[in-house]
């Protein structure tokens, strides 16, 4: 009888073959920039430039996967493109504006070195970002300044919320959770019951990517592990239930979708796929429910399937950010922080189905 799909994907001979790929392709990317921070993209055979945003968050999958070194040499690249207020910089390294959003993802990053070397200069480094994000924070929680969009406050900043509460596991500051308390608030107003969120995408008005569909998700879920508020943890699991009956109706996750669940089926954002599949086995190890374990299951299917693995392609490993390729998100591109997401994804359902399986092998001994 042939094994299953899902044995044969969580195999620990599919499991390194797959992962061995994506961090080859993450390796090249960060070679390809002589250590100097992981290229945002890969597109028509050439490497971008190297993005500080998503090498900040890719440290933390650096770590996981053992890769120090390469881990290093981002950190300490990141050390030397901060600017002097504490910021980080918008878009690539010189572009000489400031980014909250990037400021906060980088805190993933920089915290996690810490408290893995306890290099002090990491310590500086977040005392000086987080400061900078608390110096702009309005009394209403909003960030309005140093926007992707100018003028447009976009829900996915609760992720850069969940990065400052992290970083002050080291800083011990008691001035943030009450800041990032008020700044949640502000974000909590567009929460729905449902689980939809006002304003969660790139642009005011228009349907949001499932990429920063998770974002924002994923930033409320965190925080209310964080604070404790269980009314979040409800509507994100709500929402990932109706995502979830959607795929099922048309047999794959929408690319993106509007406030009103409206689903865009034309192409699938593959980065969104992981992205989901993450939050999924984050909602199973809190619930236990099994229907979020098939959830990150088949989220994550989606965007292993379209896994470049032929050997001598110039792209092997790599994840394009739209299927088809010239899909409205991240088009013709190969964006770092797909491969980031879908190592994390197969990371936590590798030790999740491992666990499983140990659980089971135990309970049948005993009887």
């Amino acid at each position: 009888m042939a094994m299953p799909t899902s044995q044969i994907l969580l195999s620990e001979m599919e499991f390194q073959r797959r992962t061995g790929a994506a961090l080859d392709w993450i390796r090249r990317s960060i070679d390809a920039h002589q250590g100097n921070g992981s290229a945002a993209f890969y597109s028509f055979g050439k490497w971008a430039p190297a993005y500080p945003e998503t090498t900040g968050y890719l440290i933390e999958t650096l770590l996981d996967y053992n890769l120090l070194d390469y881990a290093l040499s981002c950190g300490k690249w990141l050390l030397y493109v901060q600017h002097p207020d504490g910021s980080f910089p918008s878009r690539y390294a010189d572009s000489g504006q400031p980014s909250i959003f990037n400021t906060g993802m980088i805190l993933f990053g920089l915290t996690r070195l810490f408290e893995d070397t306890k290099d002090e200069a990491y310590l500086m480094a977040i005392r000086r970002a987080v400061d900078w994000l608390l110096d702009q924070l309005e009394p209403d929680g909003s960030w309005p300044n140093h926007a992707f969009v100018p003028g447009f406050l976009p829900s996915y900043y609760t992720r850069a919320v969940w990065g400052v509460l992290l970083a002050n596991r080291v800083l011990n500051d008691p001035k943030v959770e009450p800041a990032m308390k008020t700044a949640m608030g502000y974000y909590a107003q567009r929460l729905q019951p449902d689980g939809a969120v006002r304003d969660w995408g790139f642009n005011p008005g228009k349907p949001a990517y499932t990429h920063t569909i998770a974002y924002s998700w994923r930033g409320f879920w965190e925080v209310a592990l964080l604070l404790n508020e269980k009314e979040w943890l409800n509507a994100v699991q709500k929402g990932m239930e109706r995502l979830a009956a959607l795929r099922q109706q048309h047999g794959k996750l929408p690319g993106r979708l509007d406030g009103s669940w409206n689903p865009d089926l034309s192409f699938s954002c593959l980065t969104g796929n992981a992205q989901l599949s993450v939050l999924a086995g984050r909602i199973f190890q809190r619930s236990g429910e099994p229907c979020f374990g098939d959830m990150a299951y088949d989220f994550f299917q989606e965007t292993a399937c379209r896994q470049v693995l032929r050997p001598k392609s110039s792209y092997y490993g790599g994840i394009a950010g739209s299927h088809p390729l010239w899909g409205p998100y991240q088009r013709l591109r190969y964006p770092n922080w797909a491969v980031k997401f879908f190592l994390d994804a197969y990371l936590l359902l590798f030790k999740t189905n491992k666990e499983i399986s140990n659980n089971s092998t135990t309970q049948h001994a005993k009887r």
